[in-house]
């Protein structure tokens, strides 16, 4: 039986890869970066790329490539066009994140209303004085998506008692969600929301979503939280928002570019809570995405049954 060459740009652990090598006819080659795996990637079945590096010209050299299988969610940053052309399967990590992000959602919801930053200004000025937080029970959410982390969001906002809206292509209703509209519905449900959680792809339709005009029609004491993708967000029209006072806060874990510049203004600005990019980190991230990619290997090796988080190039996610 012919033996399938696989790269992998990271350490996995040794103990996964010799059980993967007792059960599958496959040589795994591990290496800490792309530029390292490019010789090797040249005569390789399959990828299980982490971080980036993948472009066109590895993509030309890898002759033999057949199956990539990301470590993200987002796939934005492989050159996709050059994948469809090849035909090459690409797979993510959709579904790792839903634990993390959605307590990310919750963490930032519950900072913002039980005004957290107050409590940490007054411990330090060892103040013991009463001020009045608020609450999430009976406050409207609004996530801009509707997929696997949206659902982890909305199904955590409705123990809180939150009233969860979802913005998604069709308008299609998707179960947690007490009311879903279509995307080109945005503008009359932002005005409800008192807050907004945005989880979609980098697609075109996606990009500056959030820029002056969306944010003209959000309450003033609205709050945004985008751990969805940084150019969802037009960045200088959100600190003129803010700025402004149109818009009560804004939590922020991705950015336009990253990482983000020790001079942009966003640091410096106290209606903004900064994030380096790590919603979607976990102690527990490895041993969620392990099974994916072995169950993903498995069929590629034996070509047997179905991959799971087949992405749809064309669409982008």
């Amino acid at each position: 039986m012919m033996i399938v060459e696989v790269v992998i740009t990271n350490k996995i652990p040794a103990e996964t890869i010799q059980d993967i090598k007792e059960q599958l006819p496959v040589n795994l080659t591990q290496f800490q970066s792309m530029e390292e795996a490019k010789e090797k990637l040249e005569s390789a079945d399959g990828l299980f790329l982490f971080g980036g590096g993948l472009t066109e010209r590895v993509i030309t050299s890898a002759v033999n490539l057949k199956w990539v299988m990301t470590s993200s969610a987002g796939v934005e940053n492989l050159p996709l066009d050059s994948l469809e052309k090849r035909g090459i399967v690409v797979t993510n990590a959709r579904g790792v994140h839903n634990v993390q992000m959605g307590e990310y959602a919750l963490h930032a919801m519950l900072d913002h209303a039980r005004k957290h930053k107050v409590s940490v200004e007054y411990q330090q000025n060892k103040r013991f004085e009463n001020f009045k937080p608020g609450e999430l029970y009976g406050r409207t959410l609004l996530i801009l998506g509707t997929g696997a982390i949206a659902q982890a969001v909305a199904m955590r906002a409705k123990v809180f008692g939150m009233r969860v809206l979802g913005i998604n292509q069709s308008g299609r209703d998707v179960v947690r969600f007490d009311e879903t509209y279509a995307l080109q519905e945005l503008f009359n449900v932002l005005p409800n929301a008192d807050y907004i959680v945005n989880v979609l792809p980098s697609t075109p339709k996606t990009k500056q979503l959030i820029n002056e005009e969306s944010l003209s029609y959000m309450k003033h004491s609205a709050v945004l939280i985008n751990f969805g993708r940084g150019d969802a967000v037009d960045e200088q029209a959100l600190i003129q928002a803010l700025r402004n006072n149109r818009l009560a806060h804004a939590y922020l874990d991705v950015f336009e570019e990253e990482p983000l510049h020790v001079e942009h203004p966003l640091w410096e600005m106290d209606e903004v809570t900064i994030t380096p990019h790590i919603a979607g980190y976990s102690s527990h991230y490895m041993e969620r995405l392990l099974p994916i990619f072995k169950h993903n290997l498995r069929v590629f090796v034996e070509q047997e049954g179905e991959m799971k988080n087949i992405v749809n190039i064309s669409e982008g996610y």
